[in-house]
């Protein structure tokens, strides 16, 4: 009896998850852009930092001034970290420039010892095999951070 009562309630969800086919979806680069932009507006910090995240990922210059008031006037360090961070996979020369500057003259140290790490990371030619692990997004990365951050 329970076992029917399932696969009633289960075969009509399946039946409709097979008619909404998801492949042949017409979503653009731009709105993907463009809902990361938005999501950089929410209380949400979790929401806010992957958007951030996913921005520098994806390497938009969109959202360059964006991450750029993020780095200067957000709350928490997450989010000045994930911004530099950001700015600096896209390499726009106005956002590595404010990394720069965090490096030299931000008042959070831990903020200003990744900002300086980053720029170096990124201006040197023996890092920049270790920076290419940033883009990836692998297990490297993790450990790249995690001895920045110490």
């Amino acid at each position: 009896m329970k076992r029917t009562l399932i696969i009633l309630v289960l075969l009509p969800l399946f039946l409709i998850a097979q008619k909404q086919d998801i492949s042949n979806s017409s979503i653009t680069f731009e709105e993907i852009e463009q809902s990361y932009l938005s999501g950089l507006q929410s209380d949400n910090l979790g929401l806010k930092v992957s958007c951030a995240y996913f921005l520098g990922e994806i390497e938009s210059q969109k959202a360059v001034i964006p991450l750029m008031r993020m780095l200067r006037s957000a709350e928490t360090e997450q989010e000045r970290l994930i911004a530099a961070l950001s700015l600096i996979k896209i390499g726009d020369k106005r956002g590595v420039f404010l990394v720069k500057r965090r490096a030299e003259f931000c008042d959070c140290e831990r903020t200003r010892r990744f900002c300086k790490n980053i720029y170096t990371a990124f201006n040197n030619s023996k890092y920049v095999e270790d920076f290419n692990y940033v883009s990836e997004g692998d297990e490297k990365f993790l450990e790249l951070v995690a001895n920045i951050s110490q």
